[in-house]
């Protein structure tokens, strides 16, 4: 383990990345190449000379976001560059790898550059995307483990009108993060309750038929919902 200075990878670093990724779901037991993200064959330059520390553990994918994005803040257009995401997710492979329940799936580790619409699904991507977007905000949606999928990921990258909008956020917020007596975030919401997230996700969608949600007050919304959903904002942690 060790520092690099951030590199993209090229087209070749790419392919050979997702070439490792795929024996890697084959064999557990396949080695991580870290020392691709040097070679000048499969590696571009950046702008800066920006460290990136591989040994640095992160409790969760909110710290992981927070990291990201003060690493990144400096650069311009990047939402589209795969080749450093890629570069990310090669570096911090054996945080993201596998996920807690030995979850692999290819969708969370590569970038299908002929899907777009699938990137919010990308473990290094999303992370830093909600982060640089709503900055400490976002932890209502990065409380687990850098290389545990959350259920509030899943529900809002459902839709980008969801993903993108801080009125949502500040919604979910409202509704389902507390905070213990150690003050560590939680999310109250459970699958088998009434009105948790997933149901609201959906409720939401319905009324982007109807409504202009973006323009909305969190107030206006849950003047919308009904009791099973407004039932959490009594509930404690």
């Amino acid at each position: 383990m060790t520092k690099f200075i951030l590199k993209k990878f090229n087209e070749n670093g790419e392919k050979k990345f997702e070439e490792f990724f795929d024996r890697k779901l084959k064999n557990k037991k396949t080695p991580i190449p870290f020392k691709y993200l040097l070679d000048q064959n499969l590696t571009d330059s950046v702008d800066g000379e920006i460290e990136i520390d591989n040994s640095k553990k992160f409790k969760s994918a909110y710290e992981f976001g927070k990291y990201l994005d003060e690493k990144l803040k400096d650069l311009k257009n990047i939402r589209f560059e795969t080749g450093i995401f890629h570069w990310l997710t090669l570096v911090f492979f054996d945080q993201l790898f596998p996920g807690p329940s030995g979850g692999s799936q290819k969708i969370k580790y590569i970038l299908n550059k002929k899907s777009p619409s699938s990137w919010k699904k990308h473990l290094v991507r999303l992370r830093w995307e909600l982060y640089s977007q709503f900055k400490e905000k976002s932890i209502v949606y990065l409380t687990k483990e850098m290389n545990n999928w959350s259920d509030e990921e899943e529900s809002i990258s459902a839709s980008p009108t969801l993903n993108s909008s801080e009125t949502i956020l500040d919604l979910y917020t409202k509704l389902y993060l507390r905070y213990d007596n150690k003050k560590n975030p939680t999310i109250i919401s459970k699958r088998n309750i009434s009105g948790n997230h997933r149901e609201l996700t959906k409720e939401l969608s319905i009324y982007q038929l109807n409504f202009d949600i973006n323009r909305m007050s969190v107030e206006e919304l849950l003047n919308l919902l009904g009791p099973d959903f407004k039932k959490w904002i009594k509930q404690t942690a």
